[in-house]
């Protein structure tokens, strides 16, 4: 039985099994057959991003499988996997598992396997079973591979920049006898080696690709000071690329998270050579979303902070058992000294920076709002945790003209499009895009190549809804403007539709000894994934408001503000408030959050002590989403002055969330009469 296995719309390699024994054959014209194991089944494993191995095992000609696909009912086999049937009759997703190794199926026979990941799609298929897999799109578009360029042996350089710091640089040429070529360029700081495999499907394709270390990490120079650097390198590195023999000037990027970042860092130096961006849950500012959550210091960033403490890429260092008690450290900066041994300088750097200066300043790409004209393809997710980065990026070039940005906002978390299950979030049978690379390619093939692929002349926006399982598209995001106001009535803990004329308090007390949590895996590096929050709620330190039982379906598309007037004992806290689907059942999962310290009410670069006992006006936007509630769920918001695993608990004292010696604080929410506390929110 042979399958034949396709990345990103090219035919890679052919897989010969017959009962256990597996046997690879690259597509080569002298390729060979090679047995399945040691190098080379840790190879194809690393390509795939799962254990073929297993699968075969398990799915491989099993006749009890081939029952079960037959009944057509969602089944779990002895192993413990879960299969769902779907709408389209050759598709059935898998459960409960990361990611997610969905079957392909004909006439009650598996025919294949059809997996996504964050930025890529792979397929193992039985030869002529092509068009009931997602190669059917990549045909359609003209893009289907079975014979990919050869690709020359790649070479390193050392790229120079403006100070004379050298940045070590990977270099990989298509062996297709042209001269230039355009550039594709990734940069990281996780080392380029670990990008090798997943960028040769653009080498493949006729791109030279270009990766690179970023300063201070693995074979580059100097010194490692996250994002500081990265708008004059990556300036200096494009200029570079577009004056060498093989670049015909033309350069695009591409990356996630960090690999995000170093785009629109690069991008808002203006470089006229920058072309094309796939920008995919890129991180954005420091103070807004990536070291501070609205000068909140992010506690959740410590394990990307260990993994990188190092000039290497140690991401074992994020998996540990003591976080609880790491966290408790003060002054922050020692943190990594009791848990790694010594300081991090990046971290102890930031850690000086209590309110945003020119130091944090020259980080924040969206002030240079005007020098970023780069077409970009934004994706991300309503679970991702840089997702304030996404919608910095949204704003950014909501200026664009028509084609030169779409956006596509799926269900995911930072590590996206890959899963059908987060949590107690099950998601219907779309959730998943496994065109998501065929976008990259024909976003790429358009503005460096100038190929009339139309992608230019499509939907702006794709974006899906949370329960309805359904993608939809707009010409703008959010599709709609205007925005509906829900009001806070203390006395009775609701929202309602219509602003209460008399004012109620409701009032609560923050212990940092003992703060309010939010439900994450620190050494999961997922900030924001779902979870069930009812038993946080009926905690003393939150309050809730909580919507009537809905009659109607209703559907949220956008960003939940949450405008509030609020007063302290204490002369610094934090606000914390997050938006939950409140089922009939009394779960309550999570929708949306926001965090902000609350000494920065006047803005980010004025931070002023608070008067205990004043009443203050407070505004905090959350990340965005597109949900659908259903009739008997309600709509509920939480007001709380601690996320503790997400944001270090503030001390209630001037030291804030550096501090040795918190105080508990006295908070009251004001609501109705001359305090519209409310929520703001568009309906789709």
């Amino acid at each position: 039985m042979k399958f034949d296995y396709y990345q990103t719309g090219i035919k890679e390699a052919t897989f010969s099994i017959e009962g256990t024994s597996i046997q690879v054959r690259k597509n080569a014209v002298d390729g060979e057959w090679q047995a399945f194991e040691g190098e080379v089944e840790a190879d194809y494993t690393d390509r795939l991003h799962f254990n073929l191995r297993e699968a075969v095992e398990k799915l491989v000609d099993k006749p009890e499988l081939s029952a079960k696909l037959r009944a057509g009912n969602q089944f779990t086999t002895q192993t413990g996997e879960s299969y769902q049937p779907t709408s389209n009759k050759h598709l059935w997703i898998q459960r409960e598992k990361k990611p997610a190794v969905n079957l392909i199926v004909d006439d009650g026979h598996l025919v294949g396997l059809q997996v996504a990941v964050r930025n890529m799609g792979t397929v193992l298929i039985q030869p002529g079973y092509e068009q009931a897999t997602v190669l059917a799109d990549w045909q359609r578009a003209g893009l289907l591979l079975t014979t990919p360029l050869e690709i020359k042996p790649h070479f390193k350089a050392m790229v120079p920049m403006r100070d004379g710091v050298e940045l070590a640089t990977e270099i990989f040429i298509p062996d297709d006898g042209k001269k230039t070529h355009s550039v594709i360029l990734g940069r990281t700081p996780y080392g380029r080696q670990m990008f090798y495999r997943d960028y040769e499907r653009f080498v493949q394709r006729g791109f030279v690709v270009v990766l690179q270390d970023v300063r201070g990490r693995n074979d580059s120079q100097g010194d490692w000071l996250p994002m500081y650097y990265e708008r004059e390198d990556g300036q200096d590195t494009i200029e570079w690329i577009a004056k060498q023999e093989w670049s015909n000037g033309n350069v695009g990027m591409i990356g996630g998270s960090y690999g995000g970042y170093v785009q629109w860092a690069a991008a808002s130096s203006g470089t006229p050579h920058l072309k094309a961006l796939v920008s995919i849950v890129t991180a954005g500012g420091p103070f807004n979303d990536t070291i501070y959550k609205n000068g909140a210091p992010m506690s959740g960033s410590l394990a990307w902070f260990f993994s990188t403490a190092e000039r290497q890429f140690h991401p074992e260092k994020m998996q540990r058992d003591d976080w609880d008690e790491l966290m408790r450290i003060r002054p922050l900066n020692m943190i990594p000294v009791v848990g790694l041994g010594h300081e991090i300088p990046g971290f102890s750097e930031f850690m000086k920076h209590k309110k945003y200066d020119a130091f944090l300043a020259q980080m924040d790409w969206k002030t240079r709002a005007d020098q970023i004209n780069v077409p970009a393809l934004i994706q991300s997710g309503w679970f991702d945790d840089n997702g304030v980065g996404t919608t910095e990026a949204i704003r950014v070039t909501d200026r664009y003209p028509s084609g030169q940005r779409k956006l596509i906002l799926g269900p995911w978390v930072h590590s996206g499009n890959a899963q059908y299950d987060l949590g107690p979030v099950h998601l219907g049978e779309h959730a998943l895009r496994f065109d998501i690379d065929l976008q990259h390619v024909r976003w790429f093939d358009h503005f460096l190549n100038g190929v009339d692929n139309g992608i230019n002349e499509e939907s702006p926006v794709d974006y899906y809804t949370l329960n309805a399982d359904k993608w939809r598209h707009a010409e703008q995001f959010p599709p709609n403007k205007q925005s509906t106001s829900w009001y806070l009535d203390c006395q009775k803990g609701t929202l309602l539709s219509e602003k209460p004329t008399s004012r109620s308090t409701a009032g609560f007390g923050y212990d940092p000894k003992q703060p309010t949590p939010h439900l994450i895996d620190v050494s999961q590096n997922e900030l924001e994934f779902p979870n069930d929050y009812a038993k946080v709620e009926n905690r003393d330190d939150v309050l809730t408001f909580t919507s009537e039982p809905l009659t109607k379906e209703l559907t949220i598309t956008g960003w939940f503000k949450i405008v509030f007037y609020a007063s302290s004992s204490a002369v610094n806290t934090d606000w914390v408030v997050r938006l939950t689907d409140v089922y009939p059942d009394g779960r309550s999962i999570n929708i949306d959050d926001g965090v902000m310290n609350a000494i920065f009410f006047d803005g980010q670069d004025k931070p002023k002590l608070l008067k205990p006992g004043k009443v203050y006006q407070f505004e905090v936007e959350t990340q965005k989403t597109s949900i659908q509630l259903a009739p008997g769920h309600r709509l509920r918001l939480d007001i709380a002055s601690a996320a503790n695993n997400l944001v270090f608990p503030n001390t209630n004292t001037e030291a804030g969330a550096d501090g040795n010696h918190p105080v508990v604080a006295h908070q009251v929410i004001y609501g109705g009469g001359e305090y519209p506390s409310r929520i703001m929110f568009n309906r789709d």
